[in-house]
């Protein structure tokens, strides 16, 4: 990197589903199973089975919350990026802080309860320095790379995996025998099952982890629901056979204060070297909740340091593009959690945080939807809106206030410490002013604040395309169309809509109106070359559309646009489908991501459409074919898409018939003055008089 070299802001695209799944089970595996268990029989005697049972059902809310919000926003930061998009950024500071608590008050737990597994194999070592010891080394592994130390956890958690189900297989005959060691079953009572599920809720705390780590998941649409609910559920099941197996192995006198439990259940059934595998799966265990608490956490100084919240160092990357200053911050958190407080102490703090953070990523939910912003358009959609989102928020309240005294007045502190920071740091330097709940202010008569639904429309430039996801076709499609020096917004829009109403079959001025309304404007800042990407969304089209307008003089953007008078060189009207906004959404990112660089250049000076559309499609090359009847190429009149051939690396994007844009279905006759639309790479699309041999070759 060269001395004036800027260094990388953003985070690399490298996580796939397996990654996704071991850091969100690798950070919630661990001292929940190997150490919590005497803890929460302590509460609540044999009915602890239960209430890991009834916790994991009790969070399955908020994780369906959460792979909204990541699919809607996939951006670093996690939950404190979608709650200040939701309740503007004092709430989104809140939120910050209380989750990043929460991640380094379970992750401390885990290191303080590898010391009890250590002493079994002779490490004699103090608890405290053999923690900070691992909080050194693996915040060290994190500013390597997230892709080096994910890996790791694909390795930690397979081995983990492989030893519990070992572990649960064997031990489930032993539940059969072993009937008189659940009487009483409900020892405690419901009072004691009820404060064992607030305790046990921070063996749930890693799945929200990911959300962190949104940014740098390959296609989140997907990745992200299907990776979090399949943890939840392998981590709810091994979790309550784990807690079945060791009440039933253990007498209750014994388990009461076994600070290895799983150990102590191994020894009673399993041979010995199975006994020193379920050891060296703890120790795994508690490095893989370390790893993916360093890894996860440090995104979120990142965040509000995007926002203005915290210092612009926090944005630096290290030479392998990781949050260095993140994960340092992270770092020194967790080690002075665990040189202040013991083992039960941070398992209470950490479930009370836990809670707090999964009821507000449901409020989040009710926010956003409430408040029926467009560019809001996540790839899953979390089912029974919004009473399944009530019923997680007045659960997690509710289990809050069992936990006790102390847990309830760290986190009232802490939240009152953090407003006041915001109001005396913050609120001066925040970039980020407002949040979608002034759109519900909105219908109750006060005044929205239009920049959150530009700011969550370009979160999903960080989305990435998905497989059917036509990008090269929306380019191909496209009219290029320049507007005079005296021309501004209206008339770029005028014009815009008036192409767009032949292609979509509705008036003009309605077209122009569903822009205004949709208010979802893009912004791409240039030097030299700076452009705006409005969205709308019609019932009337299933496929998207786009008309760019060009001016040699440039366009003021007005507040009623959504702009803040910004002048642009370039307009991209981008009208997407009702039926498929996150798509739209989709494909405006990646248009976004091409306008972001030297291409926007190319867009603004062209000579002709067919350079502003090679500007926007690297690689690919476009070819347009008339057919007249007079010519070589008139054989295809007649033809049927269907039963023509082309070679597989070349594609009819769009058929120009008589003014409209036809899209190229199998049942379509060619006419003729039909102009056909193909695209392939540089270099290899065919000529006129090649065209119509390769196109009636017939298909195998």
């Amino acid at each position: 990197m060269g001395d004036n070299a800027k260094p990388p802001t953003s985070l690399k695209r490298s996580l796939g589903l397996g990654h996704v799944f071991v850091i969100s089970t690798g950070g919630t595996i661990s001292a929940g199973l190997f150490f919590l268990p005497s803890f929460a029989a302590a509460k609540a005697g044999p009915s602890a089975i239960l209430a890991y049972l009834i916790a994991g059902l009790l969070a399955l809310p908020a994780m369906l919350s959460v792979a909204e919000l990541s699919t809607a926003m996939p951006r670093a930061g996690g939950l404190y990026y979608f709650l200040a998009r939701a309740l503007g950024p004092a709430g989104g500071t809140v939120t910050s802080v209380a989750t990043w608590l929460s991640l380094v008050m379970k992750d401390a737990f885990a290191l303080v309860a590898m010391s009890a597994y250590l002493a079994l194999i002779g490490i004699d070592l103090p608890s405290k320095l053999t923690a900070v010891i691992l909080i050194v080394l693996f915040s060290l592994l994190n500013i390597v790379g997230s892709k080096t130390s994910a890996s790791l956890q694909v390795a930690m958690v397979g081995f983990l995996m492989v030893v519990v189900v070992w572990f649960l297989i064997t031990g489930m005959p032993e539940v059969g025998n072993a009937a008189g060691s659940f009487e009483p079953f409900f020892s405690k009572g419901s009072e004691g099952l009820i404060a064992a599920i607030g305790l046990v809720f921070v063996s749930y705390g890693g799945l929200t982890k990911v959300a962190s780590m949104a940014e740098e998941v390959e296609d989140p649409s997907r990745n992200i629901p299907l990776g979090v609910i399949l943890s939840l559920f392998v981590s709810t099941v091994v979790y309550t056979l784990g807690m079945l197996v060791v009440v039933a192995v253990i007498p209750q006198t014994e388990l009461l204060g076994d600070l290895s439990p799983l150990h102590s259940a191994a020894e009673a059934y399993m041979p010995a070297v199975g006994a020193g595998f379920v050891i060296a799966a703890a120790l795994a265990a508690f490095a893989s909740a370390a790893n993916a608490g360093i890894l996860s956490a440090a995104r979120y100084p990142m965040a509000m340091s995007r926002d203005g919240l915290m210092s612009p160092s926090f944005l630096k990357m290290s030479r392998f593009g990781t949050p260095i200053w993140g994960i340092i911050l992270t770092g020194i958190g967790m080690i002075v959690i665990v040189v202040a407080f013991g083992a039960g102490a941070i398992a209470k703090l950490a479930s009370a945080f836990v809670l707090v953070k999964l009821a507000l990523v449901n409020v989040a939910v009710i926010v956003l939807r409430s408040s029926r912003i467009n560019s809001y358009a996540p790839g899953f959609r979390s089912p029974l809106f919004p009473y399944l989102h009530i019923f997680g928020i007045g659960v997690s309240i509710y289990l809050v206030f069992k936990l006790g005294l102390l847990p309830i007045l760290l986190v009232c502190v802490s939240i009152a410490l953090t407003m006041i920071w915001f109001r005396y740091f913050g609120r001066k330097r925040v970039t980020q002013t407002a949040g979608a709940i002034h759109h519900i202010f909105e219908r109750l008569g006060q005044a929205a604040d239009t920049s959150v639904d530009r700011e969550i429309s370009a979160a999903m430039q960080s989305h990435g395309l998905r497989s059917e996801d036509d990008y090269a076709g929306l380019i191909a499609r496209a009219t290029v169309i320049s507007v005079p020096a005296e021309g501004d917004i209206d008339e770029a829009a005028t014009r815009a809509s008036q192409i767009l109403s032949n292609v979509l079959g509705v008036k003009p001025e309605e077209v122009s109106d569903r822009f205004l309304e949709t208010g979802s404007l893009w912004i791409q800042p240039s030097e030299t070359h700076p452009t705006a990407t409005p969205v709308a969304f019609f019932e009337e089209s299933e496929i998207d559309h786009l008309v760019i307008v060009r001016s040699e003089t440039g366009i003021s953007i007005p507040g009623e646009w959504g702009g803040r008078d910004e002048i642009v060189n370039a307009l991209f009207f981008l009208a997407g489908t009702s039926s498929k906004p996150g798509r739209s959404l989709r494909l405006a990112g990646e248009l976004a991501a091409y306008l972001h660089t030297d291409d926007a250049k190319v867009v603004a000076d062209a000579s002709f459409e067919s350079e502003v559309k090679q500007a926007l499609l690297p690689g690919l090359e476009i070819g347009q074919y008339l057919l007249l009847a007079e010519t070589e190429i008139g054989a295809l009149i007649g033809q049927v898409l269907g039963e023509l051939k082309l070679d597989q690396n070349l594609h009819i994007e769009a058929i120009y018939r008589k003014g409209e844009i036809l899209s190229p279905l199998p049942d379509t006759v060619l006419l003729a003055d039909d102009q056909l639309t193909i695209i392939g790479p540089s270099g290899e699309l065919p000529s006129s008089a090649e065209i119509s041999m390769k196109l009636l070759q017939k298909p195998d």
